[in-house]
């Protein structure tokens, strides 16, 4: 393995390594890298992020533990916020006991190993390690970057560092808290020694709730099991009382967590969508050869929940269903979409080992999906070992030639398994994808003109990877493109009072505040209670900064900035408060977070304009209101 191919690696972006050194990138380059560049790669943004990140601390790598959490004086920092975040407080148990029967650099050798695991698992789930201290750790979901779903990120995390610690030797237990809420975000410390952390009730809880769990407990609070509900294994501990605090507070020991249960809203609102799929579904039994359906549209339109449905009647049809997600920083690889996808068509379960995905492989050359000689190809996309009877032939081939034959096996398998039974193929969240993948769904793209095979993918509008080299290489296959509209009010109005059939006012508030965004009325919602108090509840605004997050800082600032104007503003007042005369703000626009009309721009939402604004400081909150009366002064009194 490249040094380059191993420094990818153990940040956890291993799938680009072949990207890499086709493009003659090594390591001694990396620190000349820009984001342009990595655009040019094809890198999806949450990558490109996690690349430069990484490359700033290989260029500023302190020598030690202690010399990693400073700032030093003058250094750039995230701007000071309140944001919307998860803490997780993890200490070993039973420390005090082991180390003293260990020699000092033992205990220090033990410690390092321990915070290497626990780290490298905080990174995996996309979170930031605030500090350590002593042998326990603090880590924070959703500062500097958030993501929609922060909670459960921090939930998940413990579970697998309860396990990756038991896998050390000797093994080790760590009792873990985990609380959710509104803190400050920003650099604190003095002007030798500073480092970005957050303040507030929720890193108090969580740290609370780390004392009173015993060794291999995860304890969480309300907050965290509220967002959580439908999927939660684990058990009320009932109102604990916690030092520091004068109410008791709900507590919750964590067992596992499953997927998300059956349990949905009905779908309201999208017949002419359905309509169009079960006339795509009609026409592929009819004839032999698919379709493409491509949704598009803003975070929390429905897309997800559209294609769920979209599946329900295609397994009603009697077709197949085989999905690959591509994931979002800190949760995967793009290559585990197409993995996903190809194990499905060979019916190999989550939990197969690798005896029977081999059995698997020679099923398929056995039935005639496949080529002796190909087994190599398909052993790679299943991360299997090389055959033991094709020595060689596949370390003999270069990168280009692995493709090719990788891309060929996706096609003979999805031509082997929609002849058994006519397929629908769903690959959700293009926006996350880099180019690797693309060429794998243009391969699956053009299957669908020969083969009774449905592909439905989904993007937000921004992240589109759907460009015309990716149409040109799907061979003309049949594509229908759907930009999914607000739902209309009456649609949004029946959701409601299905929720809440007792408070037909409330019901309505939340449609008005919704604004036909399919996600957001979900959340206000389940959070009614929050609204009745005109509160913003924690999930929304947790959405808002997982947009801005997206970002670069002018635009965040001018996102901010015009959060202080108001819902509808001036073109003018926008430039004029961030003194920048010729800024057009088209990424704001782009990113579906302005609209323009025709008195200047609009927030494309009341809610996203209401999480921004939740997120600015006092003192620049104050300054911001202070140059928007300023202009306001002399124009409108």
């Amino acid at each position: 393995m490249s040094d380059i191919a191993k420094w990818l690696e153990e940040i956890g972006l291993g799938e680009h390594a072949a990207l890499f050194a086709e493009n003659d990138i090594d390591v001694d380059l990396v620190p000349e890298l820009t984001d342009d560049d990595l655009k040019e790669l094809g890198l999806s943004l949450g990558h490109r992020k996690r690349l430069l990140r990484a490359i700033s601390d290989l260029q500023g790598a302190p020598e030690t533990a202690e010399a990693q959490a400073e700032t030093p004086a003058g250094a750039e920092q995230p701007v000071g916020e309140r944001r919307q975040v998860t803490v997780l407080f993890a200490d070993l148990a039973g420390f005090t006991r082991l180390s003293s029967s260990l020699d000092a650099e033992d205990v220090h050798d033990l410690l390092n190993r321990y915070f290497a695991v626990v780290d490298a698992v905080i990174d995996r789930h996309g979170g930031h390690v605030d500090k350590h201290i002593g042998d326990a750790l603090m880590a924070v979901f959703g500062a500097p970057v958030a993501h929609t779903n922060d909670p459960e990120r921090a939930v998940r995390a413990a579970l697998d560092i309860h396990a990756a610690v038991a896998d050390l030797d000797p093994p080790l237990s760590v009792h873990i808290g985990v609380a959710s809420g509104n803190v400050v975000a920003s650099g604190m410390g003095s002007d030798r020694h500073s480092e970005y952390t957050v303040i507030g009730d929720a890193v108090n809880l969580a740290a609370r709730l780390q004392d009173l769990a015993e060794g291999g407990e995860t304890l969480i609070s309300e907050a965290v099991q509220r967002s959580l509900a439908d999927r939660l294994d684990g058990e009320s501990r009932g109102d604990v009382a916690v030092k520091g605090l004068e109410e008791p507070v709900r507590v919750w020991q964590v067992m596992g967590l499953a997927e998300p249960t059956a349990r949905r809203r009905p779908l309201v609102g999208r017949d002419g969508e359905l309509a169009q799929f079960d006339a795509a579904v009609a026409a592929c039994l009819e004839h032999g050869r698919g379709h493409i359906l491509y949704l598009r549209g803003e975070p929390g339109i429905g897309k997800t929940r559209l294609v769920d449905e979209f599946a329900e009647h295609a397994v009603a049809k009697g077709l197949a269903c085989h999905t690959g997600m591509v994931l979002e920083t800190g949760t995967g690889s793009d290559r585990d979409a197409i993995g996903a996808i190809v194990r499905s068509l060979l019916d190999i379960g989550a939990d197969a080992g690798e005896a029977a995905r081999i059995e698997r492989v020679a099923v398929a050359v056995t039935d005639g999906w496949l080529e002796d000689r190909q087994r190599v190809h398909l052993h790679d996309l299943l991360g299997l070992p090389q055959p033991e009877d094709l020595p060689g032939i596949y370390d003999a081939m270069d990168n280009a030639v692995r493709v090719e034959g990788r891309l060929a096996v996706l096609v003979r398998l999805l031509a082997g398994a929609s002849q058994r039974r006519p397929a629908l193929v769903r690959v959700e969240d293009l926006h996350w994808a880099d180019a690797t993948l693309m060429p794998y769904l243009s391969r699956v793209a053009g299957a669908t003109s020969e083969y009774p095979v449905l592909l439905v993918m989904t993007s937000r509008i921004e992240g589109d990877s759907n460009d015309q080299n990716w149409r040109a290489a799907a061979r003309g296959a049949a594509l229908t493109t759907i930009d999914l509209s607000p739902l209309r009010e009456t649609d949004a109005l029946e959701m409601a009072l299905a929720a809440l059939p007792d408070d037909a006012d409330l019901a309505r508030e939340c449609v008005s505040r919704a604004d036909g965004n399919p996600l957001f009325l979900d959340q206000l919602l389940r959070n009614a209670d929050q609204v009745a108090g005109q509160e913003l509840p924690a999930s929304v605004q947790s959405i808002v900064l997982a947009r801005m997050d997206s970002l670069d800082a002018d635009n965040r600032l001018a996102l901010q900035a015009a959060s202080v104007l108001g819902q509808r503003f001036a073109l003018d007042a926008l430039r004029w408060m961030l003194d920048a005369v010729e800024q057009n703000f088209d990424v704001l626009i782009n990113y579906a977070l302005l609209i323009p009309d025709e008195n200047g721009l609009s927030f494309a939402h009341a809610l996203v304009r209401d999480g921004v604004y939740a997120s600015l400081l006092t003192p620049r909150r104050r300054e911001w209101h202070r140059r928007a009366a300023e202009w306001f002064a002399s124009r409108d009194p």
